[in-house]
């Protein structure tokens, strides 16, 4: 009990120091000074974007981007006439027996082939 007994004493000493604290209050001039100075700060938030906003690194470089990613696009169209699709599957299957005809490959089929 004695512990409790301190601490509703810590309680009220507390709360008597709060009380006695004057109450803080705005001055008379408070609201008019805050509006006005609201009222100066409107016009560079309603102009949306900024010429410091501009020059923001962040803004450089999704330029940069777009300009690389239509570059690019460019390159990839404008690169070479467009093939037909049977010089496509020519090209292709060039490249199939190329890759799978060599006489490294030739082992491994023959020893498949005498498995059957």
């Amino acid at each position: 009990m004695n512990r409790k007994e301190q601490l509703e004493a810590e309680v009220s000493k507390t709360l008597e120091i709060l009380d006695q604290i004057p109450q803080v209050e705005a001055g008379h001039r408070f609201r008019a000074q805050l509006m006005q100075r609201i009222d100066s700060m409107e016009p560079a938030s309603r102009s949306g974007i900024t010429a410091s906003d501009a020059l923001s690194p962040k803004v450089a470089f999704l330029a940069l981007l777009l300009m690389l990613n239509i570059a690019s696009g460019m390159l990839m169209f404008m690169n070479e006439a467009p093939q037909s699709a049977s010089s496509v599957s020519g090209t292709l299957a060039e490249s199939f027996s190329e890759d799978y005809g060599s006489p490294a490959l030739s082992y491994y089929d023959n020893q498949s082939a005498l498995g059957r």
